[in-house]
């Protein structure tokens, strides 16, 4: 069974859609975080990352059928088929370190910069662990099955006639992390539900940060010279302590201790978060930025479930019937595999809402700027142009009045 030139161009221009606009997020995601600060956080320094291996299977996307026409020993077959098994699988990898992260952060404590110094082994691992049987595959070509590398429908991956290696070299992999991550989240899931009255705006993933716009305490302490007879006084909380130095016991000074008025955030409700939130927070661990890495990688976690479920269900569809094509099955394949660019550009803009706003502010404040100078210079420009033609014309021959005639006495010529 066969899919028909118009199903096969559906599937075409749906790929290359969604794969063209999962390259426009990869492009957002790698130019803010090389040129702007407020970007950089350790959530999105794990996305920053991953998008190199987005970047590659949006170029395979858009390739799409083409190096299926090409023919399966064709360099452009070949090296579609490599940026397939090499970025595929590896948004699972790095969402499973994301939850390694989580559980070292909340279990065990870890710092922001301990666990920015474990960047490099997750690199190698997720880079390296997908790079050593993608590049093994292409020298691989055995008689009677032929090269490993071949037309696979959408595109040129894993030959039909070496089926078994998709499963164990790439969705087994895959459901493996997806299964190691479940448990580390169940676990990190359990602290949440126990506060979870206590935790509202934390479970609101429009609140970018809820320990932000707490109630807060002004302290101010003055401090002046007594004499050594006097009591020292000491004004706390608005209760004052009298207590006069013992015989040999000199405190030539006396501390007055003020709490100013609470203060709150100003944000609307839906993006507030009670005020113990952060006592809770410090209860479970030493650091609050956990649990806002946390949900983050949660958010990022989602977002690959999004995508390998349907696609798992193609591939047990297509091991159960290996003679038959589903054709919905493939379209919503062709769908979400492209998309991971896509998914992880959300999950990097919900993670950084203040900084897109700061980012479209300026953009928009660089542009009306750059308006008004450029309408400014039109206007100066056509008042000079308009002061020359009036020169021009009280400098011909003498002439002081020169009429022009209206376009109804030329049509009456």
């Amino acid at each position: 069974m066969h899919l028909t030139a118009a199903q096969t161009l559906t599937l075409v221009i749906t790929e290359r859609v969604v794969a063209s606009i999962s390259l426009i997020a990869i492009l957002f995601i790698l130019f803010t975080y090389f040129f702007f600060d407020s970007f950089n956080k350790p959530i999105n320094r794990m996305i920053f990352l991953a998008s190199f291996g987005n970047l590659g299977m949006a170029i395979a996307c858009l390739i799409s059928e083409d190096g299926v026409s090409a023919g399966p020993r064709s360099a452009l077959c070949q090296f579609q088929g490599f940026f397939i098994q090499m970025f595929l699988g590896v948004d699972t990898l790095w969402a499973c370190c994301m939850a390694i992260n989580v559980y070292l952060a909340f279990f065990h404590i870890f710092r922001a910069y301990q666990l920015r110094a474990l960047d490099k082994w997750y690199l190698l691992f997720c880079y390296g662990a997908a790079f050593v049987p993608a590049v093994t595959f292409l020298f691989i070509d055995k008689k009677g099955r032929g090269k490993i590398y071949g037309p696979a429908i959408l595109w040129c991956w894993i030959d039909i006639q070496w089926d078994f290696l998709r499963i164990a070299l790439l969705y087994g992999i895959v459901w493996i992390a997806i299964l190691l991550a479940v448990g580390i989240y169940y676990k990190a899931g359990m602290v949440i539900y126990r506060r979870r009255d206590q935790l509202g705006g934390f479970l609101n993933p429009l609140n970018e940060d809820p320990f932000t716009g707490m109630v807060t305490t002004s302290i101010d302490i003055t401090v002046q010279q007594a004499s050594q007879s006097s009591p020292v006084r000491v004004n706390v909380f608005d209760r004052d302590f009298d207590r006069v130095p013992r015989q040999g016991e000199y405190d030539p000074y006396t501390v007055n201790v003020e709490c100013g008025q609470e203060r709150r955030g100003s944000k609307p409700e839906i993006l507030r978060m009670r005020s113990y939130t952060r006592e809770v927070a410090m209860k479970e661990t030493t650091d609050t930025g956990a649990w806002l890495y946390a949900r983050a990688a949660f958010l990022y976690f989602l977002s690959m479930l999004i995508i390998w479920i349907p696609s798992s269900i193609n591939r047990v569809y297509a091991l159960v019937y290996p003679d038959r094509i589903n054709f919905g099955l493939n379209f919503v394949s062709a769908l979400v595999l492209p998309m991971q660019g896509l998914t992880n550009g959300i999950v990097y803009c919900i993670t950084s809402q203040s900084a897109c706003r700061e980012l479209w502010y300026s953009l928009r404040g660089r542009a009306s700027t750059l308006w008004r100078h450029v309408g400014g210079n039109h206007g100066k420009h056509r008042r000079l142009q308009e002061s020359e033609s009036t020169l021009n014309l009280q400098n011909l021959g003498g002439v002081s009045d020169v009429s022009v005639p209206n376009e109804a006495h030329i049509r009456d010529v």
